[in-house]
């Protein structure tokens, strides 16, 4: 024991050196694995407000030669009012938002549901809120409004949030291509993925309720017609 204080006294400089080193180093490297280490997280939270989906019947029918059977043509559009929060420590933008809803089936899988994946698209118009004496214009997310004049680019940066909806539609369809739907409620399960620009996916569960389309078309008069208009 004598002899190692012995040691250390007389070699208190380089000690100091060694530990001085050590401690850069391991800043150096713990300072790059932080920044590796830091990310995005995005978080939801679904406004009822205007969240719904309606489906009808378009009044046109196909004729099916290989059935040998007549259907008649339905659409689907969907509304989803959300606020995106970004809680991690990156910044982030979106890339794309999809939609994903449960096909409806007589024959409906135990373990793997039958899903429908849909992309946003445009509302040609304004998504608005009516109140009594007022409205409100919602926001776009990632696509640009008529009533705003902002960027359609939707940046996230950290402790950040995004307001807004996104619209869906599915194209004119028969058969069991709409989504299935809650006996009792009529409501249906949807997913929502969002895709970053780093090429990273978040899902989120939420309900949609169910609107006949004449109250669809309060909140965008073109709802459930942007197919027909684009065509």
């Amino acid at each position: 024991m004598d002899e190692i204080i012995k040691w250390t006294n007389e070699n208190s400089g380089f000690l100091s050196l060694v530990l001085f080193l050590i401690t850069v180093i391991y800043g150096w490297f713990s300072g790059i694995f932080q920044s590796l280490s830091k990310k995005p997280k995005l978080k939801i939270r679904f406004l009822e407000k205007a969240s719904f989906f309606s489906f009808y019947y378009t009044g046109e029918k196909w004729y099916n030669k290989e059935l040998d059977e007549e259907f008649e043509l339905h659409k689907t559009g969907f509304s989803v009012y959300m606020s995106i929060a970004n809680i991690g420590d990156k910044p982030t933008s979106i890339d794309k938002i999809s939609l994903g809803y449960e096909k409806s089936s007589t024959k409906r899988k135990w373990f793997k549901k039958d899903m429908v994946w849909l992309h946003q698209w445009h509302s040609i118009d304004d998504f608005i809120i009516k109140f009594e004496n007022d409205f409100l214009v919602i926001k776009n997310l990632r696509i640009r409004n008529k009533s705003y004049n902002d960027s359609p680019n939707d940046n996230l940066g950290i402790g950040e949030s995004i307001v807004g909806v996104a619209y869906f539609e599915q194209e004119t369809a028969w058969g069991n291509l709409n989504p299935h739907q809650n006996k009792q409620n009529g409501e249906i399960e949807i997913i929502i993925k969002i895709s970053d620009v780093y090429g990273k996916s978040y899902n989120f569960k939420t309900k949609l309720k169910l609107l006949p389309i004449e109250k669809a078309r309060e909140f965008n008069k073109h709802f459930g017609n942007v197919e027909k208009m684009l065509k």
